[in-house]
Formats: structure tokens, sequence, C-alpha cells
């Protein structure tokens, strides 16, 4: 495989970004919940926020191949930050070549680096590449837990 590299999504590199995460709609067969001009903005608005997010962009001989957002959460049990992986995605034709075995490398250093002890993630269990792609992570279990979700009108009714 050619030269990878990883590293921290700047200001500068939204519009990049964007289009990688358009990539990631299509692939989840979601239609694009706002055009990619709102997604843009709203990714430059929350870059290093508090709160907020972080990515690492992949690329390869100049080509963006991938992206890993990732954001800290409280984690209770220790009391303690957790890196917490948002979305971890690689195009197609770059998947199997170790990019996300390198962006999860990545983003256990960087944990690391920050003194979190931990990373945590939800995958779609219909997702079955990504389900056997964490399956060998050294380390990585299955907690028996489900994730919900309030948006729109039922956040609003709940908030009333």
């Amino acid at each position: 495989m050619p030269q990878l590299e990883l590293r921290p999504v700047a200001p500068e590199d939204i519009g990049r970004l964007t289009v990688l995460l358009m990539e990631t709609y299509a692939f989840y067969g979601d239609p694009e919940p706002i055009p990619a001009s709102e997604v843009a903005g709203r990714l430059r608005r929350y870059l290093g926020a508090q709160p907020g997010y972080e990515a690492v962009l992949a690329s390869s001989e100049g080509v963006d191949i991938g992206y890993a957002i990732y954001a800290p959460v409280f984690w209770t049990s220790d009391c303690r930050i957790a890196l917490f992986l948002k979305e971890i995605f690689v195009l197609e034709r770059w998947r199997n070549r170790g990019v996300g075995r390198d962006l999860m490398r990545c983003l256990a250093r960087i944990a690391r680096q920050r003194d979190w002890p931990r990373i945590v993630w939800t995958v779609d269990r219909r997702n079955r590449p990504a389900l056997r792609f964490y399956r060998t992570i050294v380390g990585a279990r299955e907690v028996n837990k489900d994730v919900y979700v309030v948006s729109g009108e039922s956040l609003r009714r709940l908030a009333d």
C-alpha cells in the first residue's frame, strides 16, 4: 500500500472532511440529512469547540481515504474521561488495507497521551464488515448495552 498519512483535522480541512462524511451517508444508504454546505458549516462550528469533536484524516498520496471523528466523554465507572469514537470510515476501495487499524491505533495513541484509559464506540449490528473488523482488535469487547436516541419533536416533548 502507498504511504498512509494520518493527521488531525484542522479548520482548513473541513471541505475535505465534508466530502468523506457525504460518502459515509451514501455508504449507510441514508439520505443526506442536510445539504453539504450545512454539513461543512456545522463541522467548522464544532471542530475543537467545547463541547465539540476532533477528527483524524487519513490520506494516501494526496487522496483523502478515511477519517475518525471522536470526542471526550465522562465515564462514571471510574470518573475519568474516555475517548468516544463517533465515526470511523474508510472509502470502500481502500478497505482491508490496514487503514481502519491504523486509524484505531492513532486514536489509541491520542487516548494514552491524554491519559484517557479507554476508547468506546458503537456499531450498527447490520454492518457485518465493521463487526468483523472490531473483533480483530485485541482487548475489544462487546458490552451488553443498547443505544437510544431522542431528537426532533420527541426531544421537544421530553423537555416539556
